[in-house]
């Protein structure tokens, strides 16, 4: 995620439109601004996730599914915001985005998509 991140940004650095680099348009800020907080609230998540291994085993799941059903979110949320930054060259395969989001997308699906891991949390909410 960090590097779909880093690559998109210096694609709107150097990709100019108007006579100005991308990047200093304010929607696409926005944008950048919106992937860095999904970012970085993954490694909260993450490491919220990593701390609870511990933990008596109905809080340590929960805690667990959370984190995975946030961050398999995430994932494609940066995915699909980097593709669409970097306009149609973001779905070529000399594109690096474009495979970093088929990796994202896969490691959602990787060991129960976030769907999954919403109803796990769904229902140890319920069962409390």
């Amino acid at each position: 995620m960090e590097t779909a991140c880093d690559q998109t940004l210096a694609y709107l650095k150097e990709r100019k439109q108007f006579g100005l680099p991308l990047a200093t348009f304010q929607a696409l800020q926005h944008r950048m601004v919106d992937m860095h907080l999904h970012l970085e609230q993954s490694r909260s998540m993450a490491i919220l996730a990593a701390t609870s291994v511990s933990l008596p085993a109905d809080e340590r799941d929960y805690k667990i599914a959370a984190a995975k059903a946030y961050c398999g979110e995430s994932a494609r949320f940066i995915a699909e915001q980097a593709i669409q930054l970097h306009g149609g060259m973001g779905m070529t395969e000399e594109c690096y985005v474009a495979h970093y989001a088929k990796h994202l997308v896969m490691f959602d699906h990787y060991l129960g998509d976030s769907d999954y891991h919403l109803e796990t949390v769904s229902d140890q909410l319920d069962a409390a």
